[in-house]
């Protein structure tokens, strides 16, 4: 791509010139910059008509600026922006590396004419931010809180992690995956995201106690011509490679029509990484860019197992009455647990009993349906977690 210019400078300008230099791209430090930012030598701004007139392809980054007028191309760290231009139709005109986070070599390998057999399924940690904070909460024993607190201190994520939290980044990245692994566009809203914004601790515990760990994963499936896809946390054994990911790392699982599977892991989503996603946009001529992404207008979730955490009171009568209603739903309770652990003060219940049940497979849909009537019918059965359970990837 010719005719290179910068749009939206990163808070961190400085470091990006040094990287551009570690990287011998000096050229890019003479590419004009769009508007009247405060951009100090070597960076030289340019007005708004001369930069469209000089600038066929725009190296954007993600922030909160306003960009009312974008160049022909777009090669661009914001996942939203890039899912709003492949919603238009602009496939050939957008390039998105550097927004679905650290795992793009991967997916270019795998996306890759004769390199492996097509992809059927993958499961992703695509949010290094949550990484880190799930990590702080199995390993040390932090809190919710606490663990937010370390990764702002240790400059991993802003003032508000909020999108973090509520999984609307792995939301993003993982529809930016879909786009770029099965060819197929999905509008936000018909995904399901579920965050871990209100995770508890105690569950954390839990989850250990039962030789599994909790991760916040986006999955997606593309076989004939039917599209499943969620966001959600999830138990995961702790055997598996993707509950070993290092705190604040990035993990894609994929398997293949041919029934093999592969797993890459990498750092997470630093200025460093973000800053190749652009270059490989730039200046890899060889990759070929679909122009065939077709929108998909029906998402289906998985059906998998839950794990649910209740506050029982009177557990005899109450658990009873609870486990009549999910057979009547036609849902196998395939486990009930009693954590060994107390329960901790910020889900404690002096008058009730931690009860975690764990279902055997049913959809999201029909579990939610159940749980609206014990809501309506048990009141000594207080619902305090809902994940999915997961055995098998």
């Amino acid at each position: 791509m010719k005719s290179a210019g910068f749009i939206n400078l990163p808070d961190w300008k400085n470091r990006l010139q040094e990287i551009l230099t570690e990287l011998g791209r000096e050229e890019m430090l003479r590419f004009p910059v769009l508007g009247r930012e405060n951009a100090e030598s070597p960076w030289v701004t340019l007005d708004l008509e001369d930069f469209f007139s000089a600038v066929q392809t725009g190296i954007h980054f993600a922030g909160t600026n306003n960009i009312r007028r974008l160049p022909e191309n777009l090669i661009t760290t914001d996942a939203e922006l890039a899912i709003n231009r492949l919603l238009e139709g602009k496939f050939r005109q957008t390039f998105f590396s550097a927004a679905i986070g650290s795992t793009f070599p991967f997916q270019h390998i795998i996306c890759s004419k004769y390199v492996v057999s097509r992809p059927e399924k993958f499961i992703v940690l695509n949010d290094s931010v949550v990484g880190f904070i799930l990590s702080k909460m199995e390993k040390e024993s932090k809190n919710l809180e606490q663990a937010i607190h370390e990764a702002q201190w240790e400059k991993l994520v802003g003032g508000n992690p909020s999108l973090n939290l509520h999984g609307m980044v792995t939301r993003n990245r993982l529809i930016l995956q879909i786009a770029h692994i099965f060819g197929r566009i999905i509008r936000p809203e018909s995904i399901k995201a579920f965050g871990i914004n209100n995770l508890a601790i105690e569950d954390v515990r839990i989850a250990t106690e039962l030789g599994f760990s909790i991760r916040l994963l986006g999955m997606a499936q593309y076989r004939s011509d039917v599209l499943q896809a969620i966001v959600e946390p999830c138990m995961i054994p702790e055997k598996y490679l993707l509950a070993q990911a290092r705190g604040g790392s990035e993990m894609i699982y994929v398997k293949t029509l041919d029934g093999s599977s592969q797993v890459y892991s990498c750092p997470g989503t630093s200025p460093e990484m973000q800053i190749s996603g652009i270059l490989s946009d730039l200046f890899d001529t060889s990759r070929d860019f679909s122009e065939n992404i077709q929108l998909h207008e029906k998402v289906e979730s998985f059906s998998d197992s839950f794990y649910l955490r209740f506050n029982i009171v009177n557990i005899t009568d109450t658990l009873a009455r609870l486990l009549e209603l999910f057979n009547r739903s036609n849902i196998e309770i395939e486990k009930i647990y009693q954590p060994v652990a107390g329960v901790s003060r910020e889900t404690s219940n002096s008058a009730g009993q931690t009860v975690v049940l764990v279902t055997g497979k049913t959809t999201r849909d029909n579990l939610e349906k159940n749980l609206a009537m014990v809501s309506k019918h048990v009141k000594l059965a207080g619902l305090k977690a809902l994940f999915r359970f997961i055995r098998q990837a």
